[in-house]
């Protein structure tokens, strides 16, 4: 079974903490290789990602990243709602997670 991990600041993981991911990454230094290292990992599907670090990647990085098929990325806001978080893995994996 795949895993859910959460990359992001300190602010933006807690919640997601709370919620019962325990696959957390707080992002301090150099964004792209923090990614590219939760992208070799055979155990995570989805990979919940602050917006806020898409934007810091410049235009080739944030393309290897986007097109990315195991683990499927997903950039949220840290205004997002949950509808949407939980729209978006719905339309990533085809399977809604809470039902």
């Amino acid at each position: 079974m795949v895993k859910i991990a959460v990359v992001g600041g300190s602010e933006f993981i807690v919640g997601f903490q709370l919620a019962g991911i325990k696959d957390t990454m707080e992002v301090t230094g150099n964004y792209f290789s923090e990614l590219r290292n939760m992208k070799s990992r055979k155990d995570i599907g989805i990979v919940v990602v602050d917006e806020k670090i898409m934007e810091e990647l410049d235009i080739h990085q944030r393309l290897d990243i986007d097109a990315s098929v195991e683990p499927v990325f997903i950039p949220v806001s840290t205004k997002a709602e949950q509808d949407s978080l939980k729209r978006l893995i719905k339309k990533s994996i085809g399977i809604d997670l809470w039902k």
